[in-house]
């Protein structure tokens, strides 16, 4: 009961002193439109093309998101620092996981629609807001893990090549960017990952294939955006006789922070720069406990 209070104070504490906003960043990353292609190599060897996707650990097919979202004063260790942060794991492949962090000055968001497919999902979204006030920031970080365990396993025919491919679009955003006299700013990035690998025809060469596409705004004056759009894809041939095995994953992220700091004093810059990379820091400790 004493830590809940405390929790709920602290949350109190940060709303009624967040006043006006100084500065904000907002990032985001959506992907769907998932496609298998699979391309006979050979049409006279009499075998067809075909794929098959091996079952995994029921608990990691469809998806995992995770999420953390932190504000607080110059120096975590303050009185009024908060986080909250989610971690959910998908339980069979038609699930659909989705859910938000959020604190007086920063959120984050994510979703994942799962699908009866090998790959495990259709679709995805992340999206977060990280806002600074007088001497308070804020900071977030998403993910979202496709399937979860980060590796989807098949088996491919021989002479067959398979396409990977998804529709993504990725946004960054900052409003102010960095004062002149550096004590205020912020930082936002989106990315977006695909991978493919497979035996090579010798059976011991992994062949691997990875794309990633990135927008990302950086501490710039006046404030600025970056985004980008269109097909992403990877591919895995196999060039044997037989069959071979391969894997599969992809996954996005974000992240971002906001500082302001009314004390003109680079020490206390830094002091807030290291007090948001902390309290993050915990925040995923926790949420991986093995790390």
């Amino acid at each position: 009961m004493k830590i809940a209070a405390l929790n709920a104070l602290a949350a109190a504490c940060l709303t009624m002193a967040a006043g006006p906003v100084f500065a904000a960043a907002y990032g985001s990353a959506i992907f769907g439109n998932v496609h298998v292609t699979l391309i006979d190599l050979d049409p006279n060897d009499g075998i067809a093309a075909s794929i098959s996707f091996l079952p995994g650990d029921k608990y990691y097919d469809g998806a995992e998101i995770a999420g953390t979202a932190a504000s607080g004063p110059l120096g975590s260790k303050q009185p009024g620092a908060s986080y909250e942060l989610f971690d959910l794991s998908a339980a069979w492949r038609s699930n659909s996981p989705h859910a938000t962090a959020q604190t007086s000055l920063a959120s984050v968001s994510a979703s994942v629609t799962g699908s009866g497919s090998g790959i495990g999902f259709s679709q995805g979204s992340l999206s977060g807001s990280a806002l600074s006030s007088a001497q308070l920031g804020a900071s977030f970080y998403g993910d979202a893990k496709l399937p979860g365990n980060k590796k989807s396993e098949f088996v491919l025919s021989a002479n067959t090549q398979v396409i990977f491919s998804i529709d993504a679009a990725l946004s960054a955003r900052t409003t102010i960017g960095r004062s002149a006299d550096g004590l205020t700013g912020e930082a936002v990035s989106a990315q977006m990952s695909l991978y493919a690998s497979g035996w090579g025809a010798d059976g011991y060469t992994l062949l691997e294939d990875q794309q990633d596409r990135l927008a990302s705004v950086a501490w710039t004056a006046g404030g600025a955006a970056d985004s980008w759009s269109g097909a992403m894809s990877v591919s895995y041939s196999n060039l044997s006789t037989e069959s071979s095995d391969g894997s599969f994953w992809a996954e996005a992220q974000i992240s971002g922070n906001s500082i302001t700091t009314a004390v003109p004093e680079p020490s206390t810059y830094g002091m807030l720069l290291g007090g948001l990379a902390l309290l993050a820091g915990v925040a995923r400790r926790r949420r991986n406990p093995a790390v």
